[in-house]
């Protein structure tokens, strides 16, 4: 049977990020698709290194596995949905987002992860 991944988490988004992945688990997934985002898992928040392992023992314990998304709308400017991206003008935005992906890549090794998804950005004028 193939794996069941758990993408659409409406149903458990408003709860502590540790008990919305015993209640996926609890359902019958294999794992979980998680967003980095400042809401549950922000790659940005202090003790990075610490949380991400913590989160890998978890997922070890409930038997999920894991995709990493990167498609958090307003982490990384408050103002601008999704930006800035790998096309964006700006140098800067360019080097912040990617240490965002650097992140998401870390986050899904240590936890031994299956994939990131990421998407490269549309053209702004």
């Amino acid at each position: 049977m193939a794996p069941r991944f758990a993408y659409n988490t409406n149903g458990v988004s408003n709860h502590r990020f540790e008990d919305a992945l015993r209640l996926i688990a609890d359902s019958g997934y294999d794992g979980v698709a998680l967003t980095l985002d400042h809401h549950h898992f922000d790659p940005f928040a202090p003790d990075f290194e610490r949380r991400t392992e913590q989160l890998a023992a978890l997922l070890e314990r409930l038997g999920l596995g894991l995709v990493v998304e990167t498609g958090a709308r307003f982490l990384l400017d408050p103002r601008s949905k999704h930006e800035p991206t790998l096309i964006t003008p700006d140098a800067q935005g360019r080097e912040r987002r990617l240490e965002f992906l650097k992140r998401a890549v870390d986050v899904c090794a240590t936890c031994r992860g299956e994939a990131v998804s990421f998407w490269a950005g549309v053209p702004r004028p």
